[in-house]
């Protein structure tokens, strides 16, 4: 009974620390941003199975960042709506195929950059330049 007790303390003591630093137990916090670079505002809505990060209206050169613990299943899902002027589209912004080309810059943490540009979206696991070739072509906007 006295093992069972000390480890429901453990438990106890790691979940409130991990909520209190929001950090991550058991596996690891990633850190999402959409990059704007388009000359006009652009609106995004991004969403998860478990949370509704609503709509955010990025201007040129701006961002919009939010952060979250991976499932312990591996199996997150982020996916975006994206609006600028009449053209529309929605892609994943997070899951198990975009984890891979993300987890690449793991000197600073689990980063994920999404720049969209006039001709679509690209993914990077560095915030670098466009022209420095660390960004890998997603998908074109819808018409």
């Amino acid at each position: 009974m006295g093992g069972m007790h000390n480890l429901f303390t453990l438990l106890t003591l790691l979940s409130l620390i991990t909520s209190v630093t929001h950090a991550c137990f058991l596996t690891a916090k990633w850190n999402l941003y959409v990059i704007s670079n388009i000359e006009d505002n652009i609106v995004a809505h991004i969403k998860s199975g478990d949370d509704d990060l609503g709509n955010h209206t990025i201007p040129f050169n701006g961002n919009y960042k939010w952060s979250f613990c991976d499932r312990i299943d591996g199996r997150t899902l982020f996916y975006g709506y994206f609006w600028w002027g009449t053209k529309f589209t929605s892609l994943a912004l997070f899951d198990d195929e975009l984890r891979g080309p993300c987890a690449l810059n793991k000197e600073s943490g689990q980063h994920c950059y999404w720049l969209v540009r006039p001709g679509g979206f690209y993914v990077s696991a560095y915030n670098r330049t466009f022209a420095n070739n660390y960004w890998t072509f997603k998908k074109h906007w819808d018409e």
